[in-house]
């Protein structure tokens, strides 16, 4: 059979097993009934484990000539191969020619140190993972991230190839957006393991949820908040405070530009449950009903907000924030929070609560003041919300990263859990 396109590369795949030894190869070149829905669905939920269970997996480079280098390979910008690099435990890759990469004799490329340093230069994922990977929902922030540059033909795909990885059984439902698809994977991980680290993100808002982001590359990166000592965290209260000495309930005079609004007090029954900050083993875990969040945080109510102009090249608005117990702080918003606080009139700065915060393995009964003093009293990337009717809340501004500083120790001593509703 003349060996052209797909052919070509399927008689190469079925030569390179049987050399190795092999009676029985599979290719999801013709070996998945693309047209059965039904076949479709089990392919997808059984994909990983095929690729755990197999004695081999060859990785075929179309792209990479016999003298160059596998990071230059499109193979490591597809969202599919990502868990075919993972799953396996034998891996083999063969450039242009279906020659051995760089003439490696090994059985195993992923044994091979040279190899698995260029893997992880050209995947940014640690060798540890690459060699020894386990799905599931630990870290999963971190998951999100490796494929948060990776692209699938189908845009659904991106979140339906990752199923195995986070080792999650969802309907496949090919037609529905990207973004419903990315949604409902990132509400079963937060279902089923309560890590909010999925929360951390920078980027366009999703219409599945406003705490998920619309696109998978918002976990591309997040700058860390910085480390403060404690004569910079002093320097900055200092400073915070003096820039709002102008504060106040009006128009400040000959600056049309600057203006302050002051923010009302809510209900506090509008607040949801209330916990103890020094009693975490007793916080609930986060979780859904429905797409409804109910999100355990630590709350700061901005009590006023400040504009200090408007950029008229950018759709940029530079404001100063001030919030009961957190430093005074400048953010450049793409809306204007006026608008927002016109028709709801609270917003909150909240950091987000999980156990985790406190350490991988604390035991919650056993921990003291001090030790939530030292974790709590750092900077942390907050999230802002804004009050809705019955309830709920929305975040708000995810297009900018927002780093928040507690005030002082007694901020975070007095501070209390506030489970907020969020769609």
């Amino acid at each position: 059979i003349p060996a052209m396109g797909g052919l070509g590369k399927l008689q190469g795949f079925c030569a390179v097993a049987c050399e190795w030894g092999y009676s029985w190869a599979w290719s999801d070149t013709c070996c998945i009934d693309k047209h059965s829905s039904a076949e479709v669905q089990e392919t997808i939920g059984s994909m990983f484990a095929w690729y755990r269970q197999s004695a081999l997996t060859i990785v075929y480079l179309s792209d990479v000539p016999d003298t160059g280098s596998i990071g230059s390979s499109e193979w490591f910008r597809r969202g599919w191969t990502l868990q075919e690099l993972l799953a396996p435990r034998t891996v083999l890759f063969y450039t242009r020619n279906w020659s051995l990469y760089k003439n490696l004799t090994s059985a195993n490329h992923k044994k091979d140190a040279t190899v698995l340093a260029e893997l992880a230069r050209a995947t940014g994922i640690e060798p540890q993972f690459l060699y020894d990977f386990s799905p599931g929902k630990d870290n999963p922030r971190s998951r999100l991230q490796w494929a948060s540059s990776r692209l699938t033909t189908r845009p659904e795909d991106i979140a339906y190839s990752l199923f195995g990885i986070f080792n999650v059984h969802l309907p496949v439902l090919y037609g529905e957006s990207a973004e419903h698809a990315l949604g409902r994977l990132l509400t079963e991980i937060v279902s089923q393991s309560g890590d909010i680290s999925v929360l951390d993100w920078v980027g366009e808002p999703s219409p599945f949820h406003s705490c998920f982001p619309a696109h998978i590359t918002s976990y591309q990166r997040l700058p860390m908040p910085p480390h403060l000592n404690a004569e910079e965290r002093s320097s900055a209260i200092s400073e915070g405070l003096r820039s709002f000495e102008v504060l106040s309930l009006q128009d400040v005079p000959g600056s049309p530009t600057v203006r302050s609004v002051q923010l009302r007090t809510p209900d506090s029954n509008v607040l949801g449950e209330v916990h103890d900050i020094h009693s975490p083993d007793r916080v609930p875990l986060v979780r859904f009903f429905g797409r409804l969040l109910a999100l355990p945080c630590i709350p700061y109510q901005v009590i006023a907000i400040q504009l200090k102009g408007a950029d008229p090249s950018s759709p940029n608005y530079m404001y100063n924030i001030r919030a009961s117990g957190l430093t005074p702080l400048e953010i450049a918003l793409p809306v204007n929070l006026e608008d927002v606080t016109r028709s709801q009139g609270v917003l909150y700065l909240v950091r987000p609560w999980h156990s985790k915060l406190l350490g991988p393995v604390a035991e919650l009964h056993a921990v003291t003041d001090e030790q939530l003093v030292s974790t709590l009293w750092t900077p942390f990337n907050a999230l802002l919300l804004t009050q809705l009717p019955h309830n709920e809340y929305k975040r708000i501004a995810s297009s900018t990263l927002i780093t928040a500083h507690p005030l002082d120790q007694a901020s975070v001593v007095n501070s209390k859990i506030r489970v907020f509703n969020i769609v």
